[in-house]
């Protein structure tokens, strides 16, 4: 009886839900304007990813003895079967039905939609590319070895990995960024409420929104349906009560309650918007619960960082004498092997394999992880037999 009073003194004490607490998510997506150009915290995060990557891929082959100065020629292979296959990826996987009916659509990557699957099967297409040369001679077609490096596929493969883990890392809190990718409802106050998608796209379709922001939230923090208290401040070209009323109630208040796909905000009981003027010009306030959610983006994040150190140390013990395919093997065995269990928390963006007991996700991530079985397991083989 003693112990297990110990033990509940010890889990109050120590759990995390005490220690931590639910946080509203609502950032501006764009990371820098420039008058009408502007540049978005994933584009950015995108191609940041891709910059510290390049430093990292140098030092690698510098560290071999193998640099040359045609590696970016590499690096722009990783970046077209990157783009090309984790879009191609998400129509094939996905969304095909709705990319047939509208094939022009497959060109709007602004609008999202990149598969991690489909990402990894066009970076190994490229890099056999930038390995080999196909050419036609005569009537034959010929495959013939570039000289890369010094480095088989494989080994290219290997090396390419540890940067993809790394890159993957700064997709992920881009996501974030964009509230995207969110993970299902935690059923406590640990975790994070987004409520950027919904705001956003009010701003978006009513040019007579300024801002939209949390002013007050649930004193009680041990919920996991937090009432808040939005603000919706119009434009001072707004003059009259009847025309802020007539926004805010027949235009802004829709859309609010209007039920998404997968809901961030919902409505209280309490459904009146008030209507005041202030110094500022017309402001409305709306109360609804938030929904507190697993920030699964910065999960996968975690899970790519730690990927990252695990490739690069084993990398670094016997560096270009690494059995080839293991470092791969590794990669697939972490990314795809916790995308499995990662996706029983995430929401499924898209409805196609919902009806299965395994979603889209977790179905094309086997493949991947029984790749990288075989690829360790083919590299432990080698390595004892040497």
């Amino acid at each position: 009886m003693r112990k297990y009073i110990t033990w509940i003194f010890i889990k109050k004490l120590i759990d995390p839900l005490n220690l931590f607490s639910y946080i509203i998510w609502n950032p501006d997506p764009i990371f820098l304007r420039f008058g009408t150009f502007t540049i978005f915290w994933y584009s950015f995060l995108f191609a940041l990813g891709f910059i510290i990557s390049r430093f990292v891929i140098i030092f690698i082959y510098k560290v071999e003895k193998r640099f040359k100065n045609n590696l970016d020629f590499l690096l722009l292979y990783m970046i077209v079967g990157t783009v090309i296959g984790a879009r191609i990826g998400h129509v094939l996987f996905y969304e095909p039905f709705k990319y047939l009916n509208n094939p022009i659509d497959i060109l709007k990557i602004w609008e999202g939609g990149l598969s991690s699957h489909g990402c990894a099967v066009g970076i190994l297409i490229a890099l056999y590319f930038y390995v080999y040369k196909i050419e036609l001679k005569g009537k034959k077609w010929q495959i013939t070895k570039h000289h890369r490096q010094g480095h088989s596929w494989l080994q290219i493969v290997d090396r390419m990995a540890i940067v993809v883990a790394l890159g993957s890392i700064f997709i992920r809190f881009g996501n974030f960024m964009n509230s995207e990718i969110i993970g299902t409802p935690t059923g406590s106050n640990y975790g994070v409420v987004f409520v950027g998608t919904k705001i956003q796209k009010i701003k978006n379709r009513i040019p007579a929104v300024k801002t939209i922001r949390i002013i007050d939230q649930d004193a009680n923090l041990n919920t996991n349906h937090p009432k808040l208290t939005l603000e919706i401040q119009l434009y001072e070209r707004i003059s009259s009560l009847e025309k802020a009323t007539n926004i805010l109630i027949k235009n802004v208040k829709p859309l609010l309650i209007k039920k998404q796909k997968i809901p961030t905000l919902i409505r209280t009981e309490d459904g009146r918007m008030n209507v005041i003027k202030t110094s500022q010009g017309y402001k409305g306030y709306f109360k609804m619960n938030g929904i507190v959610r697993h920030p699964s983006q910065l999960y996968e994040a975690v899970v790519c960082l730690l990927t990252f150190l695990i490739l690069l140390f084993v990398w670094s013990k016997k560096k270009d004498q690494t059995s080839h395919g293991l470092i791969w093997g590794l990669f697939l065995l972490f990314i795809f092997g916790s995308r499995i269990l990662q996706e029983v928390i995430k929401e499924n963006n898209v409805a196609f394999g919902n009806d299965f007991v395994l979603n889209q996700g977790q179905l094309l991530s086997i493949p991947f992880v029984l790749l990288g079985l075989l690829l360790i397991r083919r590299a432990y083989l080698k390595s004892t037999s040497d």
